[in-house]
């Protein structure tokens, strides 16, 4: 029963330090932990463990180890170091090995969709724009430092330069936005404004635009509303007329022409000083 007994107990214990043997690694004079900036999807990060040896010579480390997330519910970390967000937030992957405890920050971003909805339009001569392309959350809240990459399919019209746009030619571009697993696409209208002469006509009641052929948009802000009328020279089936404190009337003239509209300082009062404020025009797609 004796000897019987000690073998039982000989092989546990054979048993329990080849079980340690496995797992056991050198603890290092010291290390880091390196981690992707942002995690933006619930796709694998990977924390990586950089040790360092008394001259300072580093190698990264394949070891398994006992990691910590703080808070613990914002993302879960293997003994691999191979993490999962659950949520978007911050904080931060601990190691401890020997006498060192060394911590990286962890920035989840959680990217729901994009939204685009608020990019309005671009104006040829303004050099670089950045777009209101907002990324969202699953609870709509907007999420920062999150990379959004985009692309145009019309690069003759504008042309991406990373999150800012640069346009080229008066049109319409169709841009492709991407953000962590999710992707969305938009339209963005790209206008020239002109500056014609104000031409005064019918004693100053009115204001003449002489115009090259082009697509145009011309659109009068008044204070109040009043009725304005616009005639179009060369293409009376774009005439306007219409009572409102905003005007917009649009137009394709295919030769030399131009527009006659109600001059707003004589809506207004009846001044027949030629003032365009609150006048725009622009060539439009």
């Amino acid at each position: 029963m004796f000897k019987v007994g000690c073998l039982r107990w000989a092989s546990i214990l054979a048993a329990a330090l080849s079980t340690n043997g496995c797992t056991k690694h050198d603890v290092p004079h010291d290390f880091r932990l390196e981690l992707a900036g942002v995690v933006d999807s619930t796709d694998p990060a990977k924390v990586t463990v950089r040790t360092f040896n008394v001259e300072g010579a580093n190698s990264v480390s394949e070891d398994e180890y006992s990691y910590s997330i703080q808070p613990q519910d914002l993302a879960a970390i293997n003994s691999h170091g191979t993490l999962n967000c659950q949520r978007s937030g911050d904080g931060q992957v601990s190691l401890t090995l020997g006498p060192n405890k060394r911590s990286v920050a962890l920035k989840c971003r959680l990217v729901a969709r994009i939204d685009a909805s608020d990019v309005g339009r671009v104006e040829l001569t303004a050099g670089l724009v950045k777009p209101k392309v907002r990324v969202l959350g699953k609870r709509d809240e907007e999420l920062d430092s999150v990379q959004l990459l985009l692309s145009s399919k019309n690069t003759e019209v504008l042309i991406p330069q990373g999150q800012d746009l640069l346009p080229k030619n008066v049109g319409t571009a169709t841009i492709l936005a991407r953000a962590g697993q999710v992707s969305h696409t938009f339209k963005v209208d790209v206008i020239r404004k002109v500056t014609p002469e104000a031409l005064p006509l019918e004693q100053n009641h009115k204001i003449y635009f002489s115009l090259e052929p082009a697509k145009y948009e011309l659109r009068v802000e008044l204070p109040e509303s009043k009725r304005l009328t616009a005639e179009w020279r060369a293409a009376p089936y774009c005439n306007y007329a219409a009572t409102s404190k905003e005007h917009v009337s649009v137009c394709i003239l295919r030769a030399k022409g131009g527009v006659v509209f109600d001059s707003p300082s004589y809506l207004m009062s009846g001044s027949t000083e030629i003032s365009t404020q609150g006048v725009t025009i622009a060539e439009v797609p």
